[in-house]
């Protein structure tokens, strides 16, 4: 894979895990990618996180990466609210060109978000 250069693949934020691991790039066309570039979700005008299978895996705001439950999957650049210490972020690999991302499912009806939660979700993106 080819580093990415192009901006429009630019991103908005990177998202660090409980470890201090930057995992995720939040690119300025709402895709959720990672630092291979392979396609992991994708964000709508609210800050929900999709699959490309459609479902509902998370919800992004204020620089927090939260799961369905509340709890947080990782922290962003700046994050504002509630939310665990991170005592060290770690540094931000060069990350490669996205692959072309898949089409967009229609989704039928977002949940209402929960409430902050100041706890690690036990789950990655991945697997939730």
């Amino acid at each position: 894979m080819e580093p990415s250069t192009d901006e429009e693949q630019e991103e908005i934020d990177v998202i660090w895990d409980e470890a201090g691991t930057a995992r995720y790039r939040i690119l300025k066309d709402h895709r959720l990618v990672d630092f291979d570039g392979h396609q992991i979700a994708w964000l709508d005008e609210q800050g929900y996180v999709f699959d490309y299978k459609g479902h509902h895996k998370a919800f992004y705001e204020n620089g927090i990466l939260r799961d369905q439950a509340g709890a947080v999957v990782g922290l962003g650049q700046d994050p504002a609210g509630p939310h665990p210490v991170l005592p060290n972020k770690g540094l931000i690999p060069k990350g490669t060109k996205p692959e072309k991302e898949p089409d967009r499912p229609k989704v039928k009806k977002t949940p209402e978000k929960p409430q902050p939660s100041l706890l690690w979700s036990q789950k990655t993106l991945e697997e939730l």
